[in-house]
């Protein structure tokens, strides 16, 4: 499977991957805009976290997809399907972007996509996402793609011993701007 935009490629992950996303996702910046990674992340954990998407992507569990520069074949993020429920076809969008690719619009492009993929090829009828209250750069990616603020949860997370709010955002099929 391979989605692509005008920049990017999404695809699953592969062996080769692990060097190039490990340094971009044991950042502490990185690490702060993601609702259950923490910083300093192992390479061991990583790799448990990388082996255990490569099997769920074969079981089609979840849809674990690399963010490729097209021009550079370089990794530079992921974008994920995870919580899916076949029976109420929805699903859980979730994603993250090394640091130095932030603001260029990248992560925009592969939600849209992977969004359009899960509606018109996986046949889901809902998506939601969850972001931290802080991350404006995740809000504006979400609202971009059409997804609607449907909720705020105080401490909904609890992460480096801290309680944290978070905001549901969701979109339907009909409601999605991709």
């Amino acid at each position: 499977m391979r989605l692509e935009t005008e920049r990017l490629i999404l695809r699953p992950f592969e062996d080769g991957d692990v060097p190039a996303l490990f340094p971009l996702i044991n950042d502490a910046d990185v690490a702060a805009t993601m609702l259950s990674t923490c910083y300093p992340y192992s390479v061991d954990e990583f790799l448990a976290f990388f082996k255990r998407a490569l099997e769920a992507m074969e079981r089609r569990e979840r849809y674990e997809m690399a963010i490729v520069l097209k021009g550079t074949g370089l990794p530079i993020g992921a974008v994920r399907f995870f919580h899916i429920s076949r029976e109420h076809l929805r699903t859980e969008l979730g994603y993250w972007l090394g640091r130095k690719y932030w603001g260029q619009g990248y992560m925009t492009e592969a939600v849209n996509r992977m969004a359009q993929f899960g509606f018109e090829k996986l046949g889901f009828e809902r998506m939601h996402a969850y972001c931290f209250t802080r991350n404006a750069g995740s809000i504006r990616v979400l609202e971009k793609a059409g997804f609607r603020q449907e909720g705020h949860i105080r401490h909904g997370v609890r992460k480096n011993g801290e309680f944290h709010d978070v905001l549901l955002y969701g979109v339907i099929r009909e409601n999605f701007a991709g």
